[in-house]
């Protein structure tokens, strides 16, 4: 909390009418409390203290020789009531959120909460929303990675955007996303390669030894886990899986998607055509199932309607599946 020093500084500029040191204060009360990991109620003071902010504060975010932003950074309003996991993966997360929020505890024992986190596991299993949701929860900003723009036509550019991404990360706290890390940490033994994919993979693993803002956290995700570097793998504290539901987890899942929509049948009954698909297919297919409802002027979902949007999810995934094995 703030000292006694500075609440007497605050009350003074408050009385004097002195707006710029009123404004840096408050603007080192919040850098405390952000310092002592207690990045809600820094988010709390930020938001009270306003947008406002001076040049000198403003985070630079490094681009390409495009001129296109290589971050995103902005706030998350991801909650915990957006986010559906399975149970084994929901441990594993607030087991990072206890870490970080008793950071000053772990610290007094000479330890530091988990930092570098790789999420893997099929698409539409929530790595992406989790990464969103550890931000908000924290307090802090998510900052994604633009792929696209990080990875270079230009010999060697790639390396460098890797390395300016995480000097950014390193001086403003921060979650850091790269989304589809695969894409520039490949295994180094590809016989395809000719030598840029090294140096990317080098870069990457120097950038993650130097990552040194104890506030910031890395969350790299894939969907192709065994094509990443051996070296990579051993660079994170922890490697969390985001697995395709169990039945349970359907059941508990299309409970929350049809609250307050009347089922002609049991739930029960659909569980078992769902499995083998991701938490995202599932919103999709229960979505577009009410929409059908309340376009057709009903009060009730169908049987029908549920298993007409699976098939034309299965229809649309036999043909990505096509359209990928002509390339």
């Amino acid at each position: 909390m703030a000292t006694g020093e500075q609440v007497k500084k605050l009350l003074a500029a408050h009385r004097d009418h002195d707006d710029a040191t009123f404004f840096r204060v408050a603007q080192a009360i919040i850098a405390d409390e952000t310092a002592a990991n207690h990045h809600i109620l820094a988010r709390e003071l930020k938001k009270a203290l306003g947008e406002q902010k001076k040049s000198g504060d403003l985070v630079v975010l490094p681009t390409g020789k495009d001129r296109v932003s290589l971050l995103n950074v902005h706030r998350s309003e991801i909650s915990r009531e957006r986010l559906v996991l399975t149970s084994r993966t929901s441990k594993k997360i607030e087991r990072v959120l206890l870490e970080h929020k008793s950071a000053q505890r772990l610290a007094s024992h000479g330890y530091q909460p988990k930092r570098k986190l790789l999420f893997w596991g099929p698409p539409g299993c929530g790595k992406t929303l989790t990464a969103h949701f550890l931000a908000h929860e924290l307090g802090l900003e998510i900052g994604t990675v633009r792929l696209s723009s990080l990875i270079s036509s230009y010999l060697g550019d790639t390396a460098t955007h890797l390395e300016s991404v995480f000097e950014i990360a390193n001086k403003s706290p921060m979650v850091l996303l790269i989304d589809e890390v695969d894409a520039v940490g490949k295994t180094r033994d590809d016989p395809n390669d000719v030598g840029e994919l090294k140096r990317v993979v080098n870069t990457l693993l120097q950038a993650m030894d130097n990552f040194a803002n104890n506030q910031s956290i890395l969350v790299a995700a894939t969907n192709h886990e065994y094509v990443l570097d051996a070296a990579l793998w051993r660079r994170f504290d922890d490697a969390i899986e985001f697995p395709l539901p169990e039945e349970e987890e359907i059941q508990a899942d299309l409970k929350r998607l049809l609250s307050g929509i009347e089922f002609k049948e049991s739930l029960k009954s659909i569980v078992p055509l769902l499995m083998s698909l991701s938490f995202a297919e599932i919103e999709r297919i229960t979505t577009e199932a009410v929409k059908t409802m309340i376009l057709e002027h009903r009060e009730f979902l169908t049987y029908e309607d549920v298993t007409g949007q699976l098939e034309q999810l299965r229809r649309h995934s036999a043909i990505e599946t096509e359209r990928k094995l002509d390339r």
